[in-house]
C-alpha cells in the first residue's frame, strides 16, 4: 500500500491506525451494531411491550447505556447504517485522491452500491434513513423513514463521489436528495428564518439538522437551476445562528428539553457555517464563525485540550466527539478565521493520546470512557456507525489534509 507520508511523525502513526481500522471494518464488510439499534431486537419486536413508547424508550436506553453487549441475548443483528456507509465512502475518496491505490476505488464503488441498494423513494425526490426503528424523547421513527442526517451525509458522499469518478448517476441522485429536503422538510418559512426538520411530518428544531442541511444545499447550489436556493440558505443559517448566546454557546435544539450544549454538535454547527460561508462566499458570517469556534475551543474542552461531552461536563469521553474533534480542527485551521492556536494544539496533543489507549489490537475503536465515584469504567463496544465509520472519516481527513500539506511545500 502506497506510504503517503515522508517521516515518522503523528501523523504516520494516524496512518497507521487507519489501515488498522480499515482492515477491520472490511473484515466485517461495512457492518455491525449501532448506538440506536436496541428496536432491532426480534425477542420484543412483535410484542405488545414494543408498542409502548415508554418500553421502546428504555429499551433503546439500556442497549445504549449497558457496558456490555446483550444484543446476541436480545436477537439485536448487525447491519449495514446507510449513514455510516457515507462516511466509509466519504473516506475512501479521501484515501484513493491521497494514495491512488486501486483498492480504495473498488471499495469506494462497493459502498456507492450499497447505499444505492437502501435508498428511500419519496413523492419527490429521494433520502436514506437508519436500519432499525428509532424511538426519540420527541418523535418515533421507523425503519425505512429517511431523516435530514442521513440523506444529507450520503449527498456529500455522493458529489464526492461524481467530482472524482465523473459519475452522473451520482450527481442525479444528489439533486434528488435536494428535491426530498427542498419538498418534505421545512418546517417554517418566512421573510427572515427558515428551519428544515429532521424527520419528515416532525416539528422538532434541531440546528444541527437545520444547517446540515443547508450546508449540502450550499454545495448543491451550482447543480440545481433555482434562484430561491442562496436565499433559503441564508434564512437557514439565520434562525439556526439567532440561538445562538452572547458567549457563543449553542445549544442542541429550542425545545426545553434540548437546550444542552454539547461538544460534537457544536462542531458540526461550525463545520456547516465555514462550508456555507466558502460555497456562497457569505463572508459576513465570519464574525459568528470567530464566536462560536472561541467558545467551542474554550468551553468544550478541559485547560489541557481533553474533549469534554457537555460545556459543564467532562465525562464520558466519547468516540464521536474525538472523530468529530479531529475533523473540524482540520477545517479551523484553514478556515482563514481567529482562533486560539494555543488552545488547538493543545487538542490536537489530548486527542492523539486519546487515540491511542481507545483503538483495540483488532483495529476498532471503543465507544466512552466514563467516571463514576472516582474511578475511570470503559464502554468497549464497538459501533459500526457511532465509532468506526465517524473515526473512519476523521483519520482519513487529517490523512488527506497532512499528505496535501506536503505536497504543498514540495511545490
Amino acid at each position: 500500500m502506497t506510504k503517503c507520508l515522508d517521516k515518522p511523525t503523528d501523523e504516520d502513526y494516524i496512518y497507521k491506525s487507519f489501515l488498522k481500522l480499515f482492515e477491520y471494518v472490511k473484515k466485517h464488510n461495512y457492518e455491525g451494531i449501532d448506538l440506536f439499534d436496541g428496536l432491532n431486537s426480534r425477542l420484543f419486536k412483535n410484542t405488545l411491550l414494543y408498542k409502548n413508547r415508554y418500553f421502546r424508550l428504555a429499551l433503546i436506553q439500556f442497549c445504549k447505556r449497558c457496558p456490555i453487549n446483550f444484543r446476541k441475548i436480545l436477537l439485536v443483528p448487525e447491519g449495514f447504517n446507510p449513514k455510516a456507509g457515507a462516511l466509509f465512502l466519504l473516506g475512501t475518496l479521501n484515501m484513493f485522491k491521497v494514495t491512488n491505490d486501486g483498492q480504495y476505488k473498488e471499495e469506494a464503488k462497493k459502498l456507492y452500491g450499497r447505499l444505492k441498494e437502501v435508498l428511500i423513494k419519496r413523492e419527490k425526490g429521494i433520502g436514506w434513513g437508519y436500519n432499525f426503528d428509532w424511538q426519540a424523547r420527541a418523535f418515533y421513527v421507523p425503519q425505512g423513514t429517511p431523516n435530514i442526517v442521513t440523506s444529507v451525509y450520503v449527498g456529500k458522499a455522493l458529489i464526492e463521489y461524481y467530482k472524482l469518478f465523473n459519475d452522473d448517476e451520482a450527481l442525479q441522485l444528489a439533486k434528488q436528495i435536494t428535491e426530498f429536503i427542498l419538498n418534505e422538510m421545512i418546517i417554517i418559512e418566512n421573510e427572515n428564518f427558515l428551519c428544515f426538520r429532521y424527520i419528515p411530518g416532525e416539528k422538532a428544531e434541531v440546528h444541527n439538522a437545520n444547517l446540515l442541511a443547508a450546508n449540502f444545499l450550499s454545495s448543491m447550489e451550482k447543480y440545481v437551476d433555482s434562484k430561491e436556493l442562496k436565499n433559503k440558505i441564508k434564512k437557514s443559517v439565520n434562525f439556526s445562528t439567532a440561538d445562538i448566546t452572547d458567549e457563543g454557546a449553542w445549544a442542541y435544539g429550542t425545545k426545553p428539553f434540548h437546550r444542552w450544549v454539547d461538544n460534537f454538535h457544536t462542531a458540526f454547527n461550525i463545520e456547516s457555517l465555514i462550508d456555507i460561508r466558502d460555497n456562497l462566499d457569505l463572508q459576513d458570517l465570519n464574525k459568528i464563525i470567530e464566536k462560536t469556534t472561541a467558545y467551542y475551543l474554550d468551553n468544550l474542552f478541559t485547560e489541557q485540550g481533553l474533549p469534554k461531552y457537555y460545556n459543564n461536563k467532562i465525562y464520558p469521553i466519547d468516540i464521536h466527539a474525538i472523530a468529530e474533534t479531529f475533523i473540524v480542527l482540520n477545517i479551523i485551521k484553514t478556515s482563514k478565521i481567529t482562533y486560539n492556536e494555543t488552545k488547538r494544539a493543545l487538542i490536537e496533543q489530548q486527542i492523539l493520546k486519546c487515540l491511542k489507549v481507545f483503538q483495540d489490537p483488532d483495529g476498532y475503536f471503543y465507544f466512552q470512557k466514563n467516571k463514576y465515584f472516582g474511578k475511570y469504567f470503559w464502554n468497549k463496544i464497538s459501533y459500526i456507525r457511532w465509532g468506526q465509520a465517524w473515526i473512519f472519516f476523521g483519520l482519513s481527513n487529517i490523512i488527506f489534509e497532512a499528505t496535501t500539506q506536503v505536497k504543498i511545500k514540495k511545490l
